[in-house]
């Protein structure tokens, strides 16, 4: 009937749509081989390589290293050094430091790097600001206020706005780093860990505290719309406050969600609210979940357990069915990670 195909056009190029659209989070840029990992429990940053899951160096930063970034052009690292309260400026071929700015008392302060390349935004817990430091002169430039103690910051897969959760006032704020301005903050009962969204931006999925499972948001109206839970194995359902942690999109309807608490790394379909798999292999109170960049044939992700201190590399299928495939030992208490481009 051909008077109704342009209705079920749109419905039928939706897949499409959402798949380029999660593939513009990746920038489209080549897999890159090499990753720093920032070792919370032993002042140092590992640089392992992708490829061979080999640690490469271990370097020195300072006491309890949390935030890290590599510049666009992948000649400056830089580290959120807690216990001095610093952001420090490290090349990354020698490592050695050209510049640092003092941000004042940090607590787990994430760190990202702007659309344009040109600051580095800092989470500041105690100061409740985005902090944005300019790469090129390693001095702050502005702050962004109105957050309520933020700890997590990540772009979401549109590039303009920033979403920062809160765990004062608990909530998620959202600024748009270009205009300097807090947009929205969206007042929640549940104080959220780590951030990923929808393709399209639609919606923003996170764990929280003591809950078996993570929540979707509406980022327009801020109004938790779902609990994807995910039942404990048998004799580990004791309530834990330590749940899940990393959540990462890495196909459109795929969110991967890491339980540091009980080791293992679950798979779930948004759209359907499936449970499609849950990888035990190789981990140990995993942390933080990264999709590597660019456009492989298939999708893979690094998982920083801080059990064993180690950076995992898993494969994960278009069915959401996970695969490990190494395992880098790395120092203490790995956390975040920052990519090197893929042509250094």
């Amino acid at each position: 009937m051909p008077g109704r195909t342009p209705l079920l056009l749109p419905v039928l190029l939706l897949p499409t749509l959402l798949f380029i659209s999660l593939r513009a989070q990746t920038g489209d840029v080549k897999t890159p081989d090499k990753v720093f990992v920032v070792n919370t429990q032993d002042a140092s940053v590992s640089l392992v390589d992708i490829t061979t899951m080999k640690e490469i160096r271990r370097l020195p930063v300072g006491p309890r290293p949390y935030g890290v970034v590599v510049g666009n052009n992948g000649k400056t690292v830089a580290v959120g050094v807690e216990d001095e309260e610093k952001v420090k400026f490290f090349d990354t071929t020698n490592f050695k430091l050209l510049g640092e700015t003092r941000v004042g008392k940090m607590f787990n302060d994430h760190m990202v790097l702007s659309t344009d390349g040109r600051y580095v935004l800092v989470a500041n817990f105690y100061s409740d600001d985005v902090v944005a430091i300019e790469l090129d002169t390693m001095k702050e430039a502005y702050r962004i206020k109105g957050a309520s103690a933020p700890h997590v910051i990540k772009y979401g897969p549109l590039r303009k706005r920033a979403y920062v959760t809160c765990k004062k006032i608990t909530g998620i704020a959202i600024v748009e780093p270009q205009t300097r301005q807090l947009v929205k903050f969206h007042q929640i009962n549940v104080n959220p860990r780590s951030l990923t969204f929808a393709p399209d931006e639609s919606k923003v999925y996170f764990g929280s505290f003591w809950v078996d499972g993570f929540f979707e948001m509406d980022a327009e109206s801020g109004k938790v719309t779902r609990l994807f839970a995910l039942e404990p194995p048998a004799g580990k359902a004791a309530p834990q406050e330590v749940t899940y942690h990393g959540v990462e999109t890495v196909y459109p309807e795929i969110v991967l969600a890491a339980n540091e608490g009980r080791s293992y790394v679950d798979a779930v379909d948004v759209h359907s609210g499936k449970h499609l798999d849950r990888l035990t292999e190789g981990v140990a109170k995993p942390c933080c979940i990264e999709r590597l960049p660019g456009s492989a044939a298939s999708v893979r992700v690094l998982v920083s357990n801080i059990e064993d201190g180690s950076l995992q590399l898993v494969e994960v299928s278009a069915e959401g069915k996970m695969r490990s495939i190494g395992k880098a030992l790395v120092g203490k208490a790995p956390k975040r990670v920052a990519f090197l481009p893929a042509s250094l």
